[in-house]
């Protein structure tokens, strides 16, 4: 009878570990499985760059960094991943973003089905390669981090 006793209090206990810190591991925004795409105005569709960011913060509206890789956008829909064609050699988490022909942060705006509005204000690329989005609710100003896969990007 007493190992029963043991027994069924290792499984409470360890029922109630896993209770409380589910919500850790389960509590993080990933964006959806489905194409999302990027609008820009009009007006500075032709003379969009992606370009890797001063890292002055871990994240938010950084400048260009200093002799930064900047990639041309070109017209028509284009697919962000096409713009990591190549393992990137640096160890670190880089943040790349959209900027004008003169360095003036761009932020387009992307939504999805029950999503409000939101701008994307970068990409970051973690060290061990994984990508995530910062993004800003056009409503109330409130930034959000999503996880997401890097082939679900397009821009129009």
């Amino acid at each position: 009878m007493e190992l029963y006793s043991k027994i069924r209090w290792s499984l409470l206990f360890l029922g109630g570990v896993f209770v409380s810190i589910y919500p850790l591991f389960a509590n993080f925004l990933v964006t959806p499985e489905e194409i999302l795409r990027l609008e820009f105005p009009s007006n500075v569709r032709n003379q969009i760059r992606f370009c890797k960011q001063n890292p002055i913060q871990v994240y938010g509206r950084n400048p260009i960094g200093s002799g930064s890789i900047c990639v041309t956008v070109l017209e028509g829909e284009v697919a962000i991943e096409s713009f990591f064609t190549e393992d990137l050699e640096e160890t670190s988490e880089t943040q790349w973003a959209f900027y004008d022909s003169v360095g003036k942060q761009i932020f387009p705006s992307v939504s999805w089905e029950g999503s409000e509005p939101m701008v994307f204000v970068s990409l970051v690329r973690s060290k061990r390669g994984q990508f995530g989005v910062q993004l800003q609710r056009k409503k109330e100003g409130a930034y959000y981090f999503y996880r997401t896969k890097l082939s679900n990007w397009v821009i129009l």
